[in-house]
Order: structure tokens, then sequence, then C-alpha cells
């Protein structure tokens, strides 16, 4: 039997033509509003695709006001774009369809194929790679959420955010897709495009890696791989998009649990750790080890700017909280340079009872809302060149609603974080988690603020573990780089 022929990767110019279809099919599109058929047509109709949206189902005669066809051979012209939900014994005769219409690109939400583990469903997948291959057919999936493209008004769920932005990620999971886009925009992320590809029987991550590194409107890059289709291929476009922008990898199936897991989830082998990560490292990525370091990360890289060096300004919070932001801080890599002679001096006249006590990180329980004191200090530190960043713990800031003002001073302390995270040329990472109070009042208060100041560009972390850690990871990369340049 003669060995086959690899299917030739994909460039990132075909990609993008890929992306941007004239026209779309649901094939599998119900009208039962809790399922994927429903969804994908609602998300595409919500997000403004500019073509005609065509729901296949012979159940069907319309569906959200569109005509719908009992097969894709039925819709008048052709289909560039293919989004499958029907079952997978009935994947074979959708592609026989899609041939026929000229289609250029399947997603294959449908799933249980080699990701069940039997061979009835790997023999599936292999057919299903021989005929679309053959048609010339390029595949998303099978298993897999596809494409949230904004500028293209591509979506796969009709709740997600629907402004482009300059980050893209590319994730074997569906649902972390999701994770990232709805945990990242209420941190002021936004996406150029995002792929979840699932089992990767086409179209893989090497393949959205090198379209990535080419991407215009992609300045940051995220990955989350479960295993890969060739080591080689995927580490040279890993560098290659490293070399150029920075790229964030969280690896699922470290652990002998997770790769058991992995293997029933997308099918993916899963690789020895040690050597993955010494190759991660080698081609100028960031590893991270949880979606919330990667969305993290990428908070930090959207804000951050140069790093020059290690030295940071540190807000505290209150007694206890400023000596574990201490330790946080150092264990991160971070160094505490002490407050300059220069900057207590200037500090001698404001506060006579603490400028020659107070110190880095500030303990903010000798001070008050509101004053000078508290942002006094750190403006003055953050001014200072001897510091190289900045991080501000601003928890219980809600605290100065408490005020008979009208909110006046809560107000100026929204403006003074807003404007010590953005204005001072320097890396800033800003503590608020949700606040302790139980009035539903400053629930409110707080969850505006957060919405208000990432909106703004302000890096927001919910506590100082995480702040210090990725402030300290990003300076450690951004260093490293500019060294190496």
């Amino acid at each position: 039997m003669a060995k086959k022929k690899p299917r030739p990767r994909a460039p990132s110019d075909e990609i993008e033509a890929l992306l941007w279809p004239r026209s779309i099919a649901v094939v599998g599109a119900s009208a039962n509003e809790r399922s994927a058929g429903f969804e994908f047509v609602q998300g595409l109709q919500k997000v403004g695709f500019p073509g005609p949206i065509y729901p296949v189902n012979p159940k069907l005669d319309e569906l959200l006001g569109l005509k719908a066809y009992p097969r894709l051979e039925d819709i008048p012209g052709t289909v560039d774009f293919v989004m499958s939900a029907v079952p997978a014994t009935a994947a074979l005769d959708m592609v026989e369809g899609a041939k026929a219409k000229g289609t250029k690109l399947i997603h294959l939400f449908t799933a249980r194929f080699s990701e069940t583990g039997r061979k009835e469903g790997a023999d599936l997948e292999q057919e299903l790679r021989r005929r679309t291959s053959e048609a010339g057919i390029r595949v998303i999936g099978p298993n897999c959420m596809g494409v949230y493209y904004p500028k293209a008004k591509l979506t796969f769920d009709p709740e997600l955010p629907t402004d482009p932005g300059n980050i893209g990620f590319l994730s074997q999971s569906g649902g972390h897709a999701y994770r990232v886009i709805g945990r990242g925009a209420s941190r002021g992320l936004k996406f150029s495009k995002v792929v979840s590809y699932g089992n990767a029987l086409d179209l893989n991550e090497a393949d959205f890696l090198d379209h990535f590194a080419q991407d215009p409107d992609t300045d940051f890059v995220a990955a989350y791989v479960e295993g890969v289709r060739d080591g080689r291929r995927f580490f040279d476009a890993l560098r290659r998009v490293a070399a150029t922008k920075p790229v964030v990898v969280l690896k699922g199936g470290r652990t002998d649990a997770g790769h058991a897991a992995a293997s029933s989830h997308t099918a993916a082998l899963a690789g020895q750790q040690t050597v993955w990560r010494a190759a991660v490292r080698q081609a100028g990525a960031i590893e991270v080890g949880s979606i919330n370091e990667l969305i993290d990360m990428l908070v930090m890289f959207r804000t951050g700017g140069l790093a020059k060096g290690r030295r940071v300004a540190v807000l505290g919070g209150a007694g206890g909280e400023t000596v574990e932001a201490a330790d946080l801080c150092q264990e991160a890599g971070l160094e505490l340079t002490p407050i300059p002679p220069e900057v207590r001096e200037k500090l001698r006249d404001d506060l006579p009872f603490a400028w020659d006590w107070i110190g880095n990180p500030i303990d903010r329980s000798i001070l008050e809302w509101g004053r000078s004191d508290a942002f006094g200090i750190i403006d003055l530190m953050a001014a200072d060149p001897i510091y190289d960043a900045i991080i501000a713990n601003v928890r219980g800031i809600e605290h100065a609603l408490s005020r008979d003002d009208d909110g006046k001073t809560f107000r100026e302390t929204v403006d003074r974080v807003k404007k010590l995270a953005t204005e001072n040329g320097k890396p800033a990472a800003v503590v608020m988690g949700d606040t302790e109070s139980r009035e539903e009042s400053r629930w409110k208060a707080v969850n505006e603020t957060r919405d208000e100041l990432a909106a703004a560009g302000v890096a927001i972390f919910p506590d100082m573990e995480r702040a210090s850690r990725t402030m300290g990871r990003f300076i450690e990369y951004m260093t490293d780089r500019q060294g190496r340049l």
C-alpha cells in the first residue's frame, strides 16, 4: 500500500482568506435554543455577518427568520464556509454536500471521533480526512467551537463581545476558548482571533501559529495545547512567532492524570513535561500553568510597555497585607528598593508623623484613603528613576464611600489610581479584588470601578500573589528579550 503524502501546510494568507467567507451554512441548525445549531445561527446574526446565512435541517422550514434548507445541495449558489453541528454518523454526507457547493472550509463542532478511543471513531475521522483532502476542503476540528473573529463578523456564541482587539488565541479546548474570551473581556482584553481547533484533523496548532506570526492585527499570542501533531514543526512555528511577538503557552496533560484526560478530550498525545518546558523556553515563549496565569500574562503584556529592571515601588495593604506583599514580591524575583532620601525629604512637610518611618512596601494602615499621603508617596516613588515598576494594592478602595461627601473622595481616589497606572511610563499592576463588604452598593461600586479601570488600560489583578508573580515574569521576559535584541 502506497504511503500517504502529508497534506501541504496552509500558508498564512490562505487561512486569512478562509476566514473571510462570503456565505455560511449551519448544517444541523436547530430550533432548540440551547443547542449549538441554534447558537451558531443566532451568533452570526447578532455579530452582523454580512453575507447569507443558510440553516440546514430537513425538519425546519425557517429559523430566526431565515429560510432553512433540507440539504446543503439545495442551497442556491456557493457556500464558502460550513459549520457542522450534525452527529458524527452524518458527517460524511455533510462533506459530500459541501463538496457539491464549492465549500472551502468546514468547522466541525461535531464530535465523537478519535477522542473516544474507539476504533470506529478513529476510522471515521480518517475517512473524513481523506474525503475533505480529496475535495480540497480545509477543516477546523472536529470536536471544537471553531472561530471567533470579530473583524470578519464570525463567532461561535451570541454572547461574546463584538469589538476586535490585538490578541490571538488558539485553543485545543472549546471551553478554554470561552473562558479566556469571557474572563479576559472583564479585564480589558480584546481579541483579533480565537480559534478552537479540537482534534486538529487538518489545520492544527502550527498552522495557526504561523498565521498569527504574520497577522498584522495580532500583537500578542496565547495558546492552549494538549498535544501536537508534529513536534518539530510546532516548535519551529512557535519560535517564528515568538521572535516578533510575545507568546504565552499553557500545556494541557502535564501530569499522568491530565495526560489521560487529554487523550479522551481531543485524542492528543501529551509529551514529556521536562522536554516540553525546555523547548518552549528555547523557542522564546512563556509557559504558564493555568488559564488564570495565561490571562494574567496577557493583561500585563497589553498594558505593561517596556520594563527596564526589577526595582518595584509597592503600595501595600494594611499591616499584615504589607508584610505578605513584601514576601510575595521578593519570591517573584522583584527588588523592594528602599525609599531614597530625596523622596523622604519631599514627604517631610506633608507627612511629619511618618516621613522617616514609612517603607517600601507602603503600609497603608498608618495612612488614610483620600488624603494626599498614601498616593502622594507612591506617586513620588513612581516618578523617581530608581524604580522600574509599580504595584498598587487598592483593596478596600470602597471604604472611601463612607465619607459624607457624595462620593467625591471615592471618585478622586479612582482617578488617582487610573493616573498612577497609566501615566507614569512604567509597568504597573493594580490589585483590586472583590469587596469584603456585604453592602450591595459597595459591591456595585467595586465592580463598576474595575470595569472602568480595565477599559482605561489598567492592569487589574484580584490579589497581590497574582500581581507580583505576573509582574516578575513579565519583567524577566522583557529584560531577557531586550538583552537578546
